[in-house]
């Protein structure tokens, strides 16, 4: 798994190369400390004493040890003044470049996963969970940030000064350091063991905070259905349940993760044990001096904490990977629908073909079944037929959000698959029953279609929707801000805001999933005066719920679980007294009883 995160650590391997440079020298001017140990011992006890020091710092040592205590004494304090002096400011520089190495990846990451999802296809979103998405966005990269910095970074500064103290101990002696890592083994082993099962408790964590993000998210969009079933104590003991999980799986990973510090703390107090009795033998046979001994044993102490850093940092690690394999899960999917095609759709001039299409969401269960349907430039097609019939599938095709299973769809002879998918969806236009729109103002929500579009045009486009009958009921006009998915809108006007949109797109088929079924009386009215204009010389797909807004369609597409069954005019299917004629019926029985 690490090996997935290494090309985006190698996309800034200079600046990695930076980092691991001030890594190091900052660990050996750390090391440089425990170094005037040798020029101590010597002015205090004799040079008899003392060895000449570790052959890195000897100059520096040689600088310091004059022969004269108090003269030593007065340049240890200048050469530690300066030390620090130039550490102060190069940790500085490593913080700087290793926050900005750190987040130029997660920034990365964060946009290859927002891009990623915004390309896979409709089907991959139809059978995804928003919340869990919405974790993988948000969550999910803020712990591989956490990790990178704490399992990378923290762990390459720690491993360096791990790297300086193991090897002045092992200048030392070399003795004592054999005699330290017989516990090596014991080590490596228990880290691999519980590694492995923090990775696994943190996966199984990520996975419980997406289910909670879900919950969330489904509170917030149904908050109308929850209050109307007043199903708020319930929806709360729900989230209670998920919350108690999350809760206790958190504490048995962060508990799981600690073991891994704690028990260096065990090993560094044996080890201690092992050195001290080890090392006083050493002395007294006179095998190391007493500030080899010193040391020796400051560098071991002193390793205690970088090791237990490294421990943590491991343990960071594994809780970073884990949600690595949740971001990868998403990046390495390739749900896509294809845009292979070459050919621009410059004009549409004849027609558009259904040509014995089939399709299915999952596996063999058909929602289109052996469609063949021919719609002419400038005709008002309208789709009918009970819930769950196909119809909305099939003005899905036609804009490729999906490809069919079976068959092809055309326009002017040529498989909609050939075209670009920028040059075909140039050419359409989608109005739907469940407007979309930006939490930003009016005008840039109409301005989406067309963001380069002038401002008369923008004007002509409100006025041929009709839109500007009602823009004197918002305080500033265009530029009104309307909330999160138009919160801030009735139904009415959010759907005259995205005809308004479509309009200035000014597409040559225009597609309607009914796109008044949930419209009062007067916004519905409103919206017929506008269409009636707009769809002039336009080919128009329209489906329809309620059937008495179609009667002027040049033709009437029935669908009955997947298949056409009926095709013709209003007064042609009525006279058939088919499935048409029994929908028109029932519906004009209920209006009436209205």
């Amino acid at each position: 798994m690490l090996g997935k995160l290494k090309p985006y650590l190698l996309r800034y391997r200079s600046l990695l190369v930076i980092i691991v440079f001030l890594m190091a020298i900052v660990a050996l001017l750390g090391g440089f400390t425990i170094s005037m140990i040798t020029p101590i011992v010597s002015a205090i006890f004799g040079k008899e004493y003392a060895s000449s020091g570790p052959p890195l710092f000897r100059f520096l040592i040689d600088w310091v040890d004059t022969g004269l205590p108090i003269s030593s004494m007065f340049r240890l304090a200048i050469a530690l003044i300066i030390v620090y002096g130039v550490k102060f400011p190069l940790s500085l520089l490593l913080f700087f470049f290793s926050y900005n190495f750190e987040q130029k990846i997660i920034e990365d990451l964060r946009t290859e996963l927002f891009t990623k999802l915004t390309h896979l296809s409709l089907k991959f979103h139809t059978n995804s969970n928003t919340g869990e998405l919405l974790s993988k966005i948000t969550n999910d990269t803020e712990k591989i940030q956490y990790a990178l910095w704490r399992g990378i970074i923290h762990l390459g500064r720690h491993l360096f000064m791990l790297i300086v103290y193991i090897g002045l101990a092992l200048w030392a002696s070399w003795r004592l350091f054999l005699i330290s890592i017989v516990l090596v083994p014991l080590t490596l082993w228990f880290l691999n063991l519980v590694g492995m099962r923090v990775r696994g408790r943190f996966t199984n964590l990520r996975k419980i905070r997406g289910k909670l993000n879900a919950m969330a998210v489904e509170m917030l969009k149904g908050i109308k259905i929850i209050k109307a079933f007043n199903m708020e104590n319930t929806e709360v003991e729900r989230f209670k349940r998920m919350n108690r999980l999350y809760r206790r799986s958190y504490v048995k990973s962060q508990v799981l993760k600690e073991i891994l510090p704690e028990f260096s703390e065990v090993l560094g107090a044996i080890l201690a044990s092992l050195i001290l009795v080890s090392g006083g033998i050493l002395i007294f046979k006179g095998i190391i001096t007493p500030d080899k001994f010193l040391i020796f044993l400051g560098s071991i102490v002193l390793a205690q904490n970088p090791l237990r850093q490294v421990y943590l940092a491991y343990g960071d690690m594994q809780h970073g990977l884990a949600n690595m394999e949740s971001v990868l899960e998403v990046l390495e999917k390739d749900e896509y629908v294809e845009d292979r095609g070459t050919r621009v759709l410059k004009e549409f001039k004849n027609r558009i073909e259904y040509r014995n299409v089939s399709f299915s969401y999952q596996g063999n269960i058909p929602v289109l079944k052996d469609i063949n349907l021919v719609i002419k430039r400038g005709e008002t097609i309208a789709i009918v037929g009970h819930t769950g019939s196909g119809k909305t599938t099939l003005v899905n095709l036609l804009l490729r959000f999906f490809d069919p299973s079976e068959g092809q769809v055309l326009i002017d002879g040529i498989d909609i698959r050939e075209f670009t998918l920028k040059s075909l969806r140039e050419k359409i236009g989608y109005v739907s029953q469940d407007v979309i729109l930006f939490n930003d103002t009016i005008r840039n929500n109409i301005l989406y279609a067309r963001p380069d579009a002038g401002e008369k045009e923008l004007e002509e486009a409100i006025q041929r929707s009709r839109l500007d009958r009602i823009l004197d009921h918002f305080p500033k006009g265009l530029d009104t801000e309307i909330g999160e998915m138009g919160e801030r809108l009735s139904g009415g006007e959010k759907q005259l805001i995205s005809l308004a949109r479509v309009v200035l797109k000014n597409p040559e088929i225009l597609v309607l999933d009914e796109a008044t079924s949930a419209l009062d009386a007067e916004s519905e009215n409103l919206l017929q005066s506008a269409l009636g204009e707009i769809l002039e010389n336009k080919t128009v797909i329209v489906i329809a719920h309620r059937l008495s807004t179609i009667q002027n369609a040049d033709r009437i597409v029935v669908l009955e679980k997947g298949s056409i069954v009926e095709v013709g005019n209003h007064s042609e299917l009525l006279s058939k007294n088919g499935l048409y004629a029994k929908l028109y019926r029932l519906q004009f029985t209920e209006n009436g009883e209205a």
